[in-house]
């Protein structure tokens, strides 16, 4: 049997298409979540927590349940005899490192250079070029307008009374994009406090968390704020609705990840806010056949009908991992359900895999994505800007149809269960980092720009700053970076979603019409020619690395179907805004 396994990653902060699970690694301090019957409240489920020796981790009781850790020896066996409560099953323990696709290279940016641009949107908007390098559309901040963006913004830039929750690092509130668009209360989902009450804190720094305050100490959630709702303040650029208000929810901790209750306690609390959209670029499996696994996505999948019951529509990424990923009806934990995401059974579903790996640590054949498939979730794949020209003695270059426009990206994942598409940005040839060369880069508008934080773990680690890739750069003390996933599409996405409800109200509430209304005003007219991983290409990669187990390449001899690539297609503001 297939090891259970709940690898959540910090898919922006990838420059790279493979997951890195930990392998063996419980759960150090051992979380529980304890299931109620219906009409418990919340004051008789702590109370049931307490007196069967565990403390309060996590609140779920809006979905009947809490997050506890055990006090007592005897926990487990006091806490199951108590007739209110209907199950007790473990979290697993993940680590949040990934794989880079890069390499070393470039060294770091120094003073950014920009092309001429005009003065709306912000001045790099629309700029030309960045340190002389260019794209297919001309502009730096290219996905607004293959999501046909400036035509809706002829009727709104948004509505400040639209709230969106973005649930993930953290955001930098004090950057220059964000301050007027963001919150002044962010709320943390991480439980340093009461881990910290029971374990003390050298057992938080033995276990790698050490990030336990509301600021985002990685750069990943202030991106993502920063594309959907950047200010239009004459600096530098804006997002796609930069008239909508951000609340941040962390849910992540840098350089570690999260356990299941961060991330579902930080949902319930967003929709008992009132918040109308709710973005996650966090991408996770779990074994159906791992009784805590199937229940930990039940909870997942109490929590999203929590709150589409108050009318939220959520987004989340498709998954860095370039598998297929099926729609399926099936049982979970003895319930059945429709439209669950489940990675596929054959070749396919084995991630893209880092040179010198085995591709049978990137094995997610039959796992069940979260949070992205699970049922009611708006999943959404990447498409990149455009397929550069490889270099002429590049063989993994052959057959990638240069010049074509919004092909799903080398990394996203794709399958029936995804339901739009969105620019997330794609090195400039579409292959991974170790098969392009030096001239394979993000920088220059084929990775997607945002805002980070300066000081965060994106910018200070020398080789995800780096110029060959994530590039991140200062302006005026504030940081920025060009980055690529499905972490990048999923809000940008939903930041188009941010502008249709701000224009049609009658959406606002209505995530089942909402995301009708995005699928149905899709653009259909791009044809994708990106393939799957090859399993049977072991040849080295360009960059001389080998490659002994297959994954490592694309396979340029096949297409990934229309459907499995895009769902309904490529989200488009105009159409959608128009009547």
């Amino acid at each position: 049997m297939k090891r259970s396994l709940f690898a959540f990653l910090l898919v922006a902060a990838l420059v790279a298409a493979a997951p890195a699970y930990a392998k063996n690694n419980r759960n150090p301090f051992g979380t529980t979540i304890v299931r109620f019957a219906g009409g418990t409240t919340r004051s008789q489920m702590e109370a049931v927590v307490v007196k069967a020796g565990g403390d309060v981790v996590n609140d779920l009781s809006p979905i009947g349940a809490i997050a506890a850790t055990p006090l007592s020896s005897d926990f487990a066996v006091r806490i199951r005899a108590n007739p209110r409560v209907t199950s007790v099953f473990p979290e697993s323990m993940f680590d949040g490192p990934v794989t880079l696709d890069g390499k070393d290279g470039g060294g770091p940016v120094g003073s950014p250079l920009f092309g001429k641009s005009r003065s709306f949107p912000d001045p790099w908007h629309d700029a030309s070029t960045f340190l002389g390098v260019t794209n297919p559309q001309g502009i730096v901040q290219w996905d607004d307008a293959r999501m046909n963006v400036p035509a809706a913004w002829a009727t709104t830039l948004g509505d400040k009374t639209v709230k969106v929750a973005v649930l993930d690092t953290g955001v930098q509130k004090s950057h220059r994009e964000l301050n007027d668009n963001v919150a002044d209360k962010a709320q943390t989902f991480v439980p340093c406090e009461a881990l910290r009450r029971q374990y003390g804190e050298q057992a938080l720094q033995f276990a790698g968390l050490t990030d336990c305050g509301t600021d985002d100490l990685e750069g990943h959630g202030t991106w993502v704020a920063s594309r959907i709702a950047g200010e239009l303040n004459g600096f530098a650029s804006n997002g796609v609705a930069p008239g909508v208000q951000i609340s941040s929810y962390k849910v992540l901790a840098a350089g570690l990840g999260a356990l299941p209750d961060w991330i579902v306690a930080g949902l319930v609390a967003a929709c008992s806010n009132g918040v109308d959209l709710v973005n996650m670029s966090i991408t996770g499996y779990l074994d159906p056949s791992d009784p805590s696994d199937a229940q930990t996505y039940g909870l997942f999948a109490d929590a999203v009908q929590y709150c589409r019951a108050r009318g939220v529509t959520i987004f989340a990424a498709a998954g860095n991992e370039h598998v297929r990923v099926d729609r399926v009806t099936m049982s979970v934990g003895g319930r059945m359900l429709s439209g669950v995401g489940r990675v596929s059974n054959g070749a396919d579903g084995i991630g893209t895999t880092p040179p010198g790996a085995d591709s049978a640590d990137f094995d997610l054949r039959g796992l069940l994505e979260a949070p992205a498939g699970v049922p009611g979730v708006v999943m959404v794949s990447a498409t990149n800007n455009g397929n550069g020209a490889a270099p002429a003695d590049d063989s993994f270059g052959v057959g990638m149809h240069v010049g074509a426009r919004d092909q799903l990206a080398y990394y996203s994942s794709y399958g029936s269960r995804i339901d739009l598409a969105a620019p997330g940005g794609a090195r400039r040839f579409n292959l991974p980092g170790w098969d392009g060369g030096d001239g394979n880069i993000l920088y220059g508008g084929w990775g997607s720009l945002g805002a980070l934080d300066a000081n965060g773990l994106i910018c200070r680690d020398p080789l995800q700053s780096s110029l060959f890739n994530f590039a991140c750069f200062k302006a005026e003390g504030a940081g920025f970076g060009w980055l690529q996933g499905t972490s990048m599409s999923a809000p940008n996405a939903l930041g188009v979603a941010a502008l249709v409800i701000s224009a049609k109200p009658v959406l606002r509430h209505d995530p089942d019409d909402l995301a009708a209304r995005l699928e149905a005003t899709a653009r259909r007219t791009m044809p994708n020619h990106t393939g799957p991983s090859d399993p049977t290409d072991t040849a080295p990669t360009y960059d001389g690395r080998p490659c002994a187990t297959g994954y490592c390449h694309l396979d340029t001899s096949s297409s990934i179907a229309f459907v499995d690539s895009y769902g309904a297609g490529l989200i488009d503001a105009g159409a959608a805004l128009a009547p």
